[in-house]
């Protein structure tokens, strides 16, 4: 005790520098920055937000100590060793404090991202949390390898371990795996999103409801639950009917007999098209039907009609009635839909020759 207050009593200059400074550098920190920030921001159209300033200061506060620390206690005479002790002390402090401001960081600007997703109704919100845990466990574990490499462990067959656990495990999960990963590609690219109307290669069609971590849930119409999983819907071919617009065409096939005069199923199947599209709601009235005659029938001379909606959904109601009403006024104009109809052509028998007497 003697030793160390006569060192302080002898060298009290070099000690005060050091101290002086790394408190004057935390009262900055606290006390000034902040007020310059905010007379910044008062006095100028630039936005700052002191959110992240305010997270950074006590880790920032803690690097400064630190610094300060090891600026004070090298004026020490001590061993080679002790220095060494000191350095390693020192250095795994800093590291800890980088690490710890760097999560907080992130994990505020995480949480408001997320935020501003959920607020649009976005997709990618599912996964988020997700996302903030894998690199929340990603930076530990980095700066536990960086510790353990300051305080001069061997990391390389620990490396050597998790490589051959991480393949293990991944073998052992590969469905699971995939899932995840497509679902990421889901997310990302966006082919489907929460609410669009699509239909898969296999047939299934509905409402997407939610993409999740393994699979995609899509409502068809009979309000049962189709679940999908993530890498199948990735590799299929999806037809989404509210991309890039829920407006599209509505085709009607039909047909009329042969001896039907084409003009005239031409003029009345436009004018009960523009009917229905008056009349009904969630159709595009600014739309001009038409009519193409497509092919000659086994029984019937085929055409088809296109309509308009607005919405995927208003499609089927419109086909309905569009049938209904062309139907009847097919009836009204005497314009027949020929049932099919097949040739028999029927053979007599020959009688058998009489046999030779």
């Amino acid at each position: 005790m003697m030793q160390l207050a006569e060192f302080v009593a002898s060298h009290w200059i070099e000690l005060v520098v050091p101290l002086g400074v790394t408190a004057g550098l935390i009262v900055v920190v606290l006390l000034v920055v902040p007020r310059v920030i905010n007379r910044i921001d008062r006095m100028t159209p630039i936005e700052i937000n002191l959110t992240y300033w305010r997270l950074l200061v006590a880790p920032l506060c803690w690097i400064i100590a630190t610094v300060g620390a090891y600026a004070t206690i090298i004026q020490f005479e001590m061993s080679e060793a002790a220095k060494d002790n000191v350095t390693v002390t020192l250095a795994v402090a800093m590291t800890v404090a980088l690490i710890y401001a760097a999560l907080r960081v992130f994990n505020v600007a995480i949480r408001t991202y997320h935020q501003q997703l959920r607020e649009v109704r976005d997709p990618r919100t599912a996964y988020i949390g997700g996302i903030r845990k894998i690199v929340n466990i990603a930076m530990i574990a980095l700066a536990g390898l960086i510790i353990a490499g300051q305080l001069g462990l061997t990391i390389t067959p620990l490396l050597a371990s998790l490589g051959i656990a991480g393949l293990a495990v991944a073998l052992a999960l590969q469905d699971s795996l995939s899932n995840l990963f497509s679902g990421f590609y889901l997310m990302l690219d966006q082919p489907v999103r929460p609410g669009d109307y699509v239909q898969l290669e296999g047939g299934q069609e509905g409402f997407v409801e939610e993409i999740g971590w393994r699979a995609t849930r899509v409502r068809p119409f009979d309000n049962n639950l189709v679940i999908i999983p993530n890498s199948k819907l990735a590799d299929s071919v999806i037809i989404n009917w509210h991309q890039p617009v829920p407006e599209m065409s509505v085709y009607v096939w039909c047909g009329v007999a042969y001896h039907s005069d084409l003009d005239e199923v031409e003029r009345i199947a436009i004018e009960v098209a523009h009917q229905v599209q008056d009349r009904m709601e969630g159709t595009n009235k600014e739309w001009d039907p038409a009519v193409r005659f497509k092919e000659f029938g086994d029984s019937n001379i085929n055409f088809v009609t296109i309509l308009r909606v607005l919405d995927p959904t208003q499609r089927f109601v419109v086909e309905h009635e569009f049938m209904k009403a062309l139907f009847r006024r097919f009836n009204e104009e005497g314009i027949e839909i020929a049932f099919p109809m097949r040739t028999v052509i029927m053979r007599e028998e020959q009688p058998a020759p009489s046999p030779r007497p």
